[in-house]
């Protein structure tokens, strides 16, 4: 579908929004990160709910305002309590770009996230969709944020085909935008994706990516690693290994991509939170 093409779809375009935020008046889910305004805030729950569900998300960010309130504190928290806090949710590097993100607004922003989606993306970590969100969810800017659901949705309602790349449903995302309300639309489009969208139209339509299997995997032994770590000054190569009845070489290479991460420091036995 090309620019002309949504032009000449306003009328359809427009249906769309009605029945979608139709929609949202009588299924809108209540969840904390969509009940504030603040930066900060909505910034930790952009990044925790990276390929993580809305369920697992909820207590551990609730808890995570608890321990770190604001970018300052975020910013001169340590890395054990920064990843314990983070634990159970996988991708540790996440934690850690929150931390660089925190010193990097406290450093070179004097405390104030900057508003516009090209800033944002300067942030490492932020992607094109987190920016577009925070920058909507945040600021109020009037741009479109496509995830997954989202863009399931579109295909949906535009009945595209069901492997439309991201970079022809992004233009339509914006053509699709409401003049006021832009917070709200996501949240609807969000609320549409879980509760509306057909089982069948959900599974027919091909994700961006697929999340690779994690029981057995590396990602399964980083987790290991990075939660002993959270509760002991070093690990042996050798216990987890034991523990997980895996070889030394995949506790090994786990490690180091832990270290690559900046996370950890690996010595011939032991591992090291930095």
């Amino acid at each position: 579908m090309n620019q002309q093409e949504i032009h000449v779809e306003t009328t359809t375009l427009a249906a769309i929004r009605r029945d979608i935020f139709a929609f949202y008046r009588r299924h809108k889910r209540s969840l904390p990160f969509r009940e504030t305004d603040d930066p900060y805030a909505i910034t930790v729950s952009e990044i925790m709910l990276q390929q993580t569900q809305v369920e697992r998300v909820v207590p551990k960010y609730l808890n995570w305002l608890r321990e770190f309130r604001d970018w300052p504190a975020l910013a001169h928290a340590s890395n054990r309590d920064i990843l314990a806090a983070w634990s159970g949710l996988g991708y540790n590097r996440r934690a850690m770009y929150l931390k660089a993100m925190a010193q990097d607004v406290c450093g070179r922003f004097g405390g104030w996230l900057p508003e516009e989606p090209d800033q944002l993306r300067e942030f490492p970590g932020i992607g094109p969709y987190a920016a577009n969100a925070i920058a909507a969810f945040a600021f109020g800017r009037r741009v479109a944020a496509v995830d997954t659901n989202i863009r399931k949705v579109i295909i949906h309602k535009l009945k595209l085909a069901p492997d439309t790349p991201l970079k022809e449903i992004q233009p339509i995302a914006t053509a699709l935008l409401p003049r006021t309300r832009v917070r709200q639309w996501h949240y609807a489009l969000m609320d549409y994706a879980r509760l509306g969208l057909p089982a069948e139209a959900s599974r027919r339509i091909a994700p961006l990516s697929r999340q690779s299997k994690f029981h057995g995997s590396q990602r399964q032994i980083r987790g290991e690693i990075i939660r002993r770590l959270t509760s002991a000054r070093q690990v042996a190569i050798a216990d987890i290994a034991d523990a997980m009845k895996r070889s030394h070489d995949d506790v090994r290479l786990a490690a180091e991509s832990l270290m690559r991460d900046g996370l950890v420091t690996v010595t011939a036995r032991l591992i090291k939170l930095v």
